[in-house]
């Protein structure tokens, strides 16, 4: 699968867990120029955290990375049949989340392991540099979690208590 990078920030994810070989930060990313910036994910409890160049990257997982100008990064997913679906604690607050499936599906879909705990989810537009609007969940309509998700793309999700977020896809 490709991922596109926007010049600027992306929030990206990873849909599916990458090959052995191909699944770290340096092999993934390797060949974008950040501009000298680290790539960062996002824990409730400690912020923003540079990740290492040998971090394997991890579905379920949000991404910032720069990008100097837009390209193509190819991405190699693993076909070990016997790999246990991902899963993500997640904590009061805001929590950088990765989508996890290689079709869209709706917010309510998506989310269904944390229904009853997750209160928004805001995606960001690497196009155009800015946030899109939240979707809610319970609701219905433009802002709805009848909204879709999208493959590659970093979400923050906004929980009002702990919860497990399941992979929807293997």
């Amino acid at each position: 699968m490709d991922l596109e990078l926007y010049e600027g920030w992306n929030f990206i994810s990873i849909p599916r867990p990458l090959s052995l070989g191909n699944n770290t930060a340096v092999e993934v990313f390797g060949d974008v120029d950040t501009g000298g910036r680290p790539i960062y994910t996002y824990t409730p409890a400690t912020g923003f955290e540079p990740v290492g160049a040998n971090t394997t990257l991890k579905v379920l997982d949000g991404y910032w990375v720069y990008s100097t100008e837009a390209m193509t990064v190819g991405l190699n997913f693993s076909t070990n049949p016997i790999m246990a679906p991902a899963s993500k604690v997640l904590s009061p607050g805001w929590n950088a989340i990765g989508y996890s499936d290689l079709t869209p599906a709706t917010a309510n879909e998506s989310l269904v392991s944390v229904e009853n705990n997750w209160v928004y989810v805001v995606g960001y537009d690497a196009e155009n540099q800015n946030y899109q609007p939240a979707l809610i969940n319970g609701q219905k309509g433009a802002q709805g979690e009848n909204q879709k998700l999208f493959p590659t793309e970093g979400y923050w999700l906004f929980m009002r208590e702990d919860g497990t977020l399941a992979a929807i896809s293997a």
